[in-house]
């Protein structure tokens, strides 16, 4: 171990490091806030327009269906002129969506700024993901990749925080009039922030002027482990959305008020943001894939427990969902980190944006799928149902590494040999090496 090494990991990184890390959060902490601000109005959207639950809840699925085209799209500005310009001008666009949402004369109005919103953040998060994991070093990345997700934790913190009181007083629609805060952290982003270290250097690199296409990851050589990624991402969203979309309403259904739901909601926010940073430590010490994997399946040991106890046991209720998001949604931390594996520094802000984006569908199908089931199951036992499938599933395909099996299979039919823009390499570079981060 170097000396270096040796030294808490905290003083292992630069001044420019924590900044990166900094900026690429308070984007993305904001991003949550605007995100878990809809799951705490689509009652009240509902109301407003005359719409039933499910139908409002369509929000969601409009939200992440537009994502695809931002992961795409700015993941492509991310690879070709840099990763802040692409944080900028998305964290501007959602931020405007957000505060046309405010303003929505008809829910189809507001269903339209619901995909703008999407296209935004899913630019902010191709561009801030690949941004952090990027500034850290190799030992430390799995931190960055934690540390990261926790911004959109803190923003559904935040969200909790000011639901009731803005509501009550000035209406649903204000809580989106504050989405125009975010502009101001993209001008801090543009004068404070350094650039990627690894983009920078990948652009001096023999071969640096071809300009990657996302449609480049849906070539031949390409294609499975594309498609393995967004099924794994997919199923992500899947194991925490049905729970952290519909859990308001949920709340809400069997008795609770405005500012007891937004309470119980700031804990399980709370058990988020622990659990996230708690990640990144854990998968640095034990690998990302075995971490993740091992984590997601101890939270089904609170999943029926929290539908089970009721509105007669709120204290258990809280403890429970503490738990069950600390280990379920705060395990996602390390997503960022699994999906930077897979790509190298010209190609990683469109591969991760895109797979992530397509397959964060997942986030507004699973809701929307929950509010339909639950007019028939019931809504605590429909959100249950589909997240421990979706659990049980994704566990089964980190576990086994069906993404990293199918890129070494892949590797091993095509050898060595040049690479044209639709038959790149879909990884990095001797990927293999690091595969102790996927067992």
């Amino acid at each position: 171990m170097s000396p270096a090494r040796k030294k808490p990991w905290f003083r292992q990184l630069s001044r420019e490091q924590l900044r990166a890390l900094l900026a690429a959060w308070i984007g993305y902490m904001l991003d949550g806030f605007d995100f878990v601000l809809l799951t705490y109005v689509l009652s009240d959207i509902s109301a407003e327009f005359d719409v039933s639950l499910a139908t409002a809840s369509t929000l969601l699925v409009a939200t992440f269906g537009s994502r695809w085209l931002g992961g795409a799209l700015f993941g492509s500005v991310a690879d070709r002129y840099g990763r802040k310009s692409a944080m900028v001008w998305s964290i501007v666009l959602y931020s405007a969506g957000t505060f046309l949402c405010g303003l929505a004369w008809s829910f189809a109005a507001i269903f339209v700024f619901r995909l703008i919103v999407g296209i935004g953040m899913a630019g902010e998060y191709s561009a801030s993901s690949t941004y952090a994991v990027e500034s850290w070093p190799r030992h430390l990345k799995n931190k960055a990749s934690a540390f990261l997700i926790t911004g959109f934790a803190v923003g559904g913190l935040v969200a909790a925080q000011v639901y009731a009181p803005v509501v009550e007083n000035f209406g649903w629609r204000a809580l989106f009039f504050l989405g125009i805060l975010p502009v101001f952290v993209a001008v801090y982003i543009r004068r404070s922030a350094p650039e990627s270290p690894e983009w920078e250097a990948a652009t001096q690199e023999p071969g640096a002027e071809h300009r990657f296409s996302a449609l480049a990851l849906f070539g031949r050589r390409r294609l499975p482990v594309t498609l393995m990624l967004i099924v794994v991402v997919f199923l992500a969203f899947c194991t925490n959305w049905p729970v952290s979309g519909l859990m308001p309403a949920y709340l809400e259904s069997i008795g609770y008020d405005r500012g007891t739901t937004g309470d119980i909601m700031f804990y399980a926010g709370l058990g988020t943001v622990i659990g996230t940073a708690a990640s990144g430590f854990l998968g640095d010490r034990f690998g990302t894939a075995r971490t993740y994997a091992g984590t997601l399946f101890v939270s089904l040991a609170f999943l029926f427990p929290v539908f089970a106890v009721g509105a007669d046991h709120t204290v258990a209720l809280v403890a429970l969902l503490f738990c069950f998001m600390g280990t379920n949604f705060g395990i996602s931390g390390l997503l960022p980190k699994y999906l930077y594996d897979f790509f190298d520094a010209r190609t990683r802000a469109s591969g991760m944006g895109t797979v992530y984006n397509i397959g964060a569908i997942g986030g507004g199908v699973a809701p929307w799928f929950g509010a339909v089931l639950g007019d028939s199951w019931g809504l605590g036992t429909a959100m249950a149902t589909l997240t421990a499938i979706g659990v049980v599933t994704l566990v089964l395909l980190v576990a086994l590494d069906v993404p990293g099996r199918l890129l070494r299979r892949q590797a091993a039919q095509d050898g060595p040999g040049p690479h044209g823009p639709d038959d790149a390499p879909a990884a990095v570079p001797g990927r293999t090496s690091v595969d102790a981060d996927h067992r």
